[in-house]
């Protein structure tokens, strides 16, 4: 939680550029993304990926950040190819500013040993091609990559392969829409406990200040995102 915290902060002073202005950052943060609770219809929750990571259907943590850019404001080799244009916004959140710091403090304080397979550095994320069994600052790993839809597995180190009191799915996408004349990026997150036992009409674990800092860093990492697609 303190390296969240600590990346959350970092982030918001990045935005603004102050400390004096840190409710200026969140006020632009709030305006330039929108972020919405996901219902148990969304599509995530009926994938293979999160039936796998979840069988038991643990009450999660879940919502959505979404990014909406104009599509003269795209880079334009991507503007036609959403398979591209997802790539590159899943590397702009693992390889820009919304992440530096955290990528910076797992590699300080979480390098155990078993991770030399791991990128730790922003520089390399910036040039991963997030297939399948990539993992990244001890904290992360690409569990399917769709194409049009990457999903990241996180909560703990991926050297805990099986169930996990603290778990959680990061899907990232991007779509095209030629009529609206825009690309829409999406960062949809559940945090749950794949270990706990199911128990009906339970809420999910995360305590009031986790999911403060979860619902602002996922705002950061899809605005700083974003910059890596843009023309």
């Amino acid at each position: 939680m303190g390296i969240i915290r600590t990346a959350l902060l970092t982030g918001i002073y990045g935005v603004t550029g102050s400390v004096a202005s840190v409710g200026a950052g969140m006020a632009y943060l709030a305006a330039g993304t929108t972020l919405i609770d996901l219902t148990k219809n969304d599509p995530m929750f009926k994938t293979k990926t999160y039936a796998k990571y979840n069988p038991k259907g643990n009450p999660a943590l879940q919502d959505v950040v979404i990014k909406r850019v104009p599509l003269r404001k795209i880079r334009p080799e991507l503007r036609d190819d959403e398979e591209a244009l997802t790539l590159e916004f899943c590397r702009g959140v693992w390889s820009r500013w919304g992440f530096w710091v955290q990528s910076r403090l797992q590699e300080r304080y979480d390098k155990p040993p078993g991770t030399d397979d791991n990128l730790w550095r922003t520089s390399e994320l910036a040039l991963a091609k997030y297939e399948t069994g990539l993992r990244f600052s001890n904290h992360f790993e690409v569990v399917n990559n769709e194409g049009n839809e990457i999903a990241v597995r996180c909560g703990a180190s991926p050297l805990e392969a099986g169930l996990r009191n603290s778990d959680g799915l990061v899907f990232l996408s991007a779509k095209i829409d030629k009529e609206a004349q825009q690309a829409e990026f999406r960062l949809k997150s559940a945090l749950f406990s794949s270990a706990a036992p199911f128990v009906a009409g339970a809420e999910h674990s995360i305590p009031p200040t986790g999911t403060f800092l979860h619902r602002w860093y996922v705002r950061i990492l899809v605005q700083s995102a974003v910059g890596n697609v843009k023309s």
